[in-house]
């Protein structure tokens, strides 16, 4: 009997977007460090750290599953011209996230009501956080090491 589209997983069956499960693991964990920061950083510096910690919660959500998401999109293209979107798509989001952090690191209206330092520390506890969780997502993957969809002509 077939597995339909609603049957559970049964053992051997290749995860079908593995990207998104990648999205998934990593938001999870960035969600669940982020919101234990958004406290503490709140609790320790106060407003200032609470809008810090949410734009740096934001900044990683957005900048790290917007690579996922464009992958995903790519799932059906070949090998190379995936590589071609995923460099794109870095180049893209450095190139924004860079013009984003003049923008900030020139606004004095940023400066008095975010915490720079609390940005800055959360940013770079939430990337580890997401980055765990997308190795996390990724190790559990049922990634076929041969294509199940050729037929054997040997």
């Amino acid at each position: 009997m077939a597995p339909t589209a609603h049957s559970p997983k049964i053992a051997g069956q290749a995860t079908k977007h593995p990207a998104l499960a990648m999205l998934r693991g990593a938001l999870v964990a960035a969600l669940v460090v982020g919101v234990n920061a958004i406290a503490v950083s709140t609790v320790w510096v106060g407003l200032p750290g609470l809008w810090g910690s949410l734009l740096g919660l934001l900044m990683v959500v957005v900048f790290s599953g917007a690579g996922l998401v464009a992958l995903h999109l790519s799932r059906r293209s070949t090998p190379t011209m995936q590589l071609a979107i995923a460099m794109a798509s870095y180049t893209g989001r450095i190139a924004v996230f860079g013009g984003l952090l003049a923008l900030a690191l020139s606004s004095d209206a940023l400066a008095r009501h975010v915490n720079l330092t609390v940005l800055g520390l959360v940013a770079v506890v939430i990337v580890t956080a997401w980055m765990a969780g997308e190795i996390w997502a990724w190790s559990r993957l049922r990634v076929p090491i041969y294509d199940l969809d050729k037929e054997v002509t040997a």
